[in-house]
Parts: structure tokens; C-alpha cells; sequence
């Protein structure tokens, strides 16, 4: 599970808790460290006393401090300093610390509150995918996502068990991202089975490229996450800037007719008894496939609100699109 921002509970009060932290090939972005002065205090007091603190590998050496500032630094290739280190490590066990972090993520799951009245959440397409495909299928699939609120809930409601198998935008946040990068997945794995993850809005930046999907018969299996907003940023500007929401409506085309000009199978689901079904549907087409999942919007929680220590979070129940409140501090940019 990831941590930051929208990450896992119990892995952001690890990294406040640990009294040594390695961080192997980490940029220290802002959306993994909460507000600087506030981060890893255990791994700073145990750096004082001599008995720990961060131990940053990378192999660019201007990220080295650039951030945060490690105890130790291990400048080169990573694979090859964890090829060097591991020899040199004793096992020994912590079975106070690893309860710790056991307890911590049973007690905060990534959750949700469904919709209601048969409708569905990003979250819960997302979380039936894995149900449908997790086992044998699971080791074969590779995921693209777009930028948004559909990104994050993807990286806390699919449990990846490959490496190589999830390509996003990080860092850079670009939206329209996720069918390119589907298209050359697919290319270069002919034999795995490449899921899109899209927003409406990411979808809507490069949905051009549908005809690259028909004209090599590309077997993706697109799932558009319809809720007919940029809702990461209509969420922001509700909470920091007294809603005055602006640009985040989207007026969207019909997904599925527009595919279907492309000559690729699709079609529309907006109700929770079709979930299950409409999913396997989609896996046993042998070609493309593109599903418009009609969704009700949501905020992805848990979240850090700026100027915020990295275990201070809005926990899933904490806080609701409905409630009249003003956060203080800058926006995420």
C-alpha cells in the first residue's frame, strides 16, 4: 500500500513511528511527507541519540538532501547498493513493532461509504475489478490509470502482486495519460491482459487515441470512472476556497456511443446489481472493450490537508462533501 496524501493509514503512522527509515530511491515529494518540519520525529530523536534516522539510497545525486536531509546517503544504482547491504544485515525479530503496524492497519482499512439507492462509486468498481480478477488472471494483468481521484483510488482499492504491472502518472500529474500508456503496454505485453483506469476527465484529454485501440484491435479493457467532474479539484475548491467551484463540470460525450463509432464493443453501467456481471463480461471479450461506469462522486479519503504532519489525516467518516466547512493552508497544487 502506498503512503502520502491519500495513502495507507497504518503506513503513514509507520513512517512517523520508525525509528529508522531506509528510503530507496525516494524523492521526498510533498505528497509522501506531510509538512516538512513535522516528519519522521521518531527517526530524528532516534538520530540524535545515535541509534538511527533516514538512510536515503539514490542514484542521482542532486536529489541527495534536496528535500529532506538524511542521516546517511548511499549515492548509485539501488539494486546494486541493496545487493551490498543485505549480506551485511542480521536478522533479528520485532514482533512488538510488527504487531504495532498489524494492529494500525486493521483498525483503518481503506473504506468508503456506498452510494445508495443502487448506485455506484469509483471505489467500488475499482474494489469489484480486484474481487473479479484476483487469483490466476491477477499475475497477468497490467494497469494504466489516468490523474485524479480514480488514480488514488486505485493504488488503495487494487492489490497489485507484480512488479512492472501498475504504469501511472506519479509525480508529474498528467491527465490523458493513462490510454497512451494502455496502448504501449499492451504493444509491448502482447500476452498480459492491460486494464485502463480512467477518469472522465483524464479520458477526455486523449480519447483520440480509441482509434489506435481499433486500428490494431488492441484487446484493452477500458473502464471509464464517469462522474462527470474533475472531482479531485472540485473537491479542493470546495474545501479551500469556499466553494466557489470553477471549470470542474465536465459535459461529457456518450463514452460508449463514441467507442462504438471506433467499432469497439461498449457499453454503459450506472447500477450495482450489473457490477459483478458487466466486469466478467468485460475480461471473457476477446478484443477492446470500453465500459462507461456511471459514478457518484466522492472524496478520496483518508487525506493530509497542507501544512499537515503526515499522521494527521481526515479518516474515511471524518469529513464529507456535504459538510460546510473551510480548510486553512494552500491548496495541493
Amino acid at each position: 500500500h502506498m503512503l502520502g496524501m491519500h495513502g495507507a493509514v497504518y503506513a503513514n503512522y509507520a513512517i512517523q513511528n520508525a525509528d529508522l527509515i531506509l528510503a530507496v530511491g525516494s524523492r521526498f515529494d510533498d505528497r509522501t511527507t506531510g509538512v516538512l518540519p513535522k516528519y519522521a520525529p521518531a527517526a530524528r530523536a532516534a538520530e540524535r541519540e545515535g541509534k538511527g534516522g533516514i538512510v536515503h539510497f539514490d542514484i542521482e545525486r542532486s536529489q541527495i538532501g534536496r528535500v529532506v536531509q538524511p542521516t546517511y546517503a548511499v549515492e548509485g544504482d539501488c539494486m546494486l547498493a541493496m545487493q551490498a547491504l543485505i549480506p551485511m544485515l542480521e536478522h533479528r525479530p520485532r514482533a512488538a513493532w510488527m504487531e504495532q503496524v498489524t494492529a494500525w492497519k486493521g483498525k483503518h482499512p481503506f473504506a468508503y461509504e456506498k452510494a445508495g439507492g443502487g448506485d455506484l462509486k469509483t471505489q467500488q468498481v475499482i474494489e469489484a475489478m480486484y474481487n473479479v480478477t484476483k487469483g490466476p488472471l491477477q499475475d497477468k494483468i497490467v494497469i494504466s490509470t489516468g490523474v485524479g481521484n480514480h488514480q488514488m483510488m486505485a493504488a488503495q482499492f487494487y492489490r497489485w502482486s507484480q512488479p512492472r504491472s501498475i504504469i501511472t502518472s506519479g509525480s508529474l500529474g498528467t491527465m490523458g495519460f493513462g490510454l497512451p500508456a494502455a496502448i504501449g503496454a499492451q504493444f509491448s505485453r502482447p500476452d498480459s491482459t492491460v486494464v485502463l483506469l480512467d477518469g472522465d476527465s483524464s479520458f477526455n484529454m486523449t480519447l483520440n487515441d480509441l482509434g489506435t485501440v481499433a486500428e490494431h484491435k488492441l484487446p484493452i479493457k477500458m473502464f471509464i470512472l464517469n462522474d462527470g467532474r474533475q472531482q479531485m479539484v472540485h473537491v479542493w475548491q470546495k474545501l479551500f476556497f469556499d466553494g466557489r467551484t470553477v471549470a470542474t463540470d465536465n459535459y461529457n460525450p456518450d463514452f460508449a456511443k463514441l467507442a462504438q463509432a471506433y467499432g469497439i464493443e461498449a457499453w454503459t453501467c450506472d447500477r450495482e446489481k450489473d457490477l459483478e456481471s458487466t466486469i466478467e463480461r468485460m475480461f471473457a471479450y476477446p478484443g477492446p472493450v470500453l465500459v462507461d461506469f456511471k459514478v457518484v462522486p466522492d472524496i478520496c479519503l483518508p487525506m493530509v490537508a497542507p501544512g499537515k504532519a503526515l499522521d494527521d489525516m481526515f479518516l474515511p467518516g471524518d469529513i464529507k462533501l456535504s459538510d460546510d466547512r473551510r480548510l486553512e493552508g494552500m491548496a495541493p497544487n
